[in-house]
């Protein structure tokens, strides 16, 4: 298939997406078989809210990578979600009393088909996949099988007779569930594999869709224990917590892909591990010292006594600080990048200003030079410093043709004595503002150093 083809199919299952939504909303809102409560409203809202999301993302990236099949998952996942509710809505409409409109009782296992395929694919394979399109190796196969045989297993214990004592319709869908969680970890695990191998760009991109993947594990495991606990009241909650699950992968994905610096997804995971973790371990503290305090009441004065909880709450008080500052010290430390870009800026801008009055010019120009693109993972970086032969650059790294993606002066107060140019990145993203600034504090600095080199007679034209 052609690049211009893929685009176009691609598109036209957006486009079929978006017109499904008026075509629901027509239907439904017609004399029903069965009237719908306001969950099932809010389910059918936030299911076409990520099949828009899906199969715009989804077109997005197939407009780019024609044959990426994170593209082409997240496409069909949205127009096949979007046309499950229609054929859904059309066979409420048809079993209604009195409606002559035919085929309504054919279209309803087919309607789930398509349903549970767009909604369930996309949140097991598709992290699997993730970001290439390719497993992470021929060993991730059993993990890729098990995301299409859980949903298999679901759908037939679904689809099983249930009147009467069945256990075997329940044990089918667990089971299911099992392996679709297996599945979904396993995803999970493959993100995690591909972070320790990625470079700086890359894990931004990743840290996004791991944020996602372990809230639809989460979602996994919850719908597990329903099914186990079989609670008629929380059933209806679990479709939905299921499709807002849905709904954030595509944006997690579209983030992470189009713009992976539009947000400090760095600062959200810091945080969000470090207070989970705390309120854990200050509820369990709370809990322990409640009961142990209860009881030391009750054993020597033969009654229990409000004032267990004045003194385990002053005792949590006073643990809160302690315990939340080594568990930050404890997250930065397994989960900063080490190649971030401003971290490497704000070294180099420390090691120039420690030995500014004594560095070679030379090599500081080269410092700033290999430092820039590295941790902006640029395909390559030319240093133009003033004096320069024909407007040659003084310096190249990597694989420079003349095309600056982002061009930053170098200032030494009010004179400006060259320019740093860091051509396109590997993966496609734009630069960020944020980065901008910070490339641009720490070429000032150089500029000073490099001035200073000159009053001591050095040569700055490098070539």
């Amino acid at each position: 298939m052609s690049a211009r083809r893929a685009r176009s199919i691609a598109w036209l299952c957006f486009g079929l997406t978006v017109a499904f939504i008026p075509i629901s909303i027509f239907l439904f809102s017609r004399p029903l078989h069965t009237a719908l409560s306001t969950e099932d409203e809010w389910t059918i809202a936030v299911a076409f809210l990520g099949a828009f999301a899906f199969a715009a993302v989804g077109a997005l990236i197939v407009s780019r990578h024609a044959h990426h099949a994170i593209g082409w998952i997240f496409t069909l996942s949205g127009f096949v979600t979007a046309g499950a509710v229609v054929l859904s809505a059309y066979a409420e409409v048809s079993s209604a009393p009195g409606s002559s409109m035919l085929g309504g009782a054919a279209l309803k296992p087919v309607a789930y088909i398509l349903l549970q395929s767009g909604v369930f694919i996309p949140l097991t394979l598709g992290f699997l996949l993730f970001p290439d399109g390719h497993l992470p190796g021929s060993r991730w196969w059993p993990a890729a099988v098990a995301a299409v045989l859980g949903l298999l297993l679901r759908m037939v214990g679904d689809t099983i007779d249930r009147s009467g004592a069945n256990p075997v319709a329940d044990w089918t869908s667990n089971i299911g569930v099992l392996v679709s969680v297996a599945s979904a970890i396993a995803g999970l695990a493959a993100l995690a594999l591909r972070w320790r191998q990625a470079n700086s760009l890359l894990r931004q991109q990743i840290k996004w869709m791991a944020a996602a993947a372990a809230a639809i594990v989460i979602a996994f495991v919850g719908d597990l224990a329903l099914n186990v606990w079989n609670s008629a009241v929380l059933q209806g909650v679990q479709s939905l917590v299921f499709i807002f699950a849905y709904t954030i992968v595509p944006i997690a994905a579209g983030a992470s892909i189009l713009r992976y610096g539009l947000y400090q997804i760095d600062l959200i995971i810091n945080r969000a591990i470090v207070y989970i973790v705390l309120t854990a371990i200050l509820a369990g503290l709370y809990a322990g010292f409640t009961s142990l305090l209860q009881k030391l009441f009750v054993a020597f004065t033969g009654q229990g006594s409000e004032a267990t909880v004045i003194i385990t709450v002053a005792a949590i008080a006073t643990l809160f600080t302690p315990v939340r500052n080594a568990l930050q010290k404890l997250v930065d430390t397994r989960f900063k990048d080490a190649r971030d870009l401003e971290r490497l800026m704000e070294s180099l801008e420390s090691d120039v200003g420690q030995v500014v009055d004594v560095i070679v010019a030379r090599r500081l120009a080269e410092r700033l030079l290999r430092t820039a693109r590295e941790g902006a993972d640029a395909t390559g970086a030319a240093l133009y410093l003033d004096g320069a032969d024909g407007g040659r650059p003084s310096y190249v790294v990597g694989d420079w043709h003349g095309d600056a993606d982002l061009v930053v002066p170098l200032r030494a107060g009010d004179r400006e004595i060259g320019r740093l140019a860091l051509a396109a990145r590997r993966y496609g993203a734009p630069y960020a503002p944020r980065e901008r600034e910070r490339l641009q504090k720490a070429a000032d600095m150089v500029a000073i150093g490099l001035t200073l080199a000159l009053s001591r007679g050095e040569e700055l034209v490098l070539l």
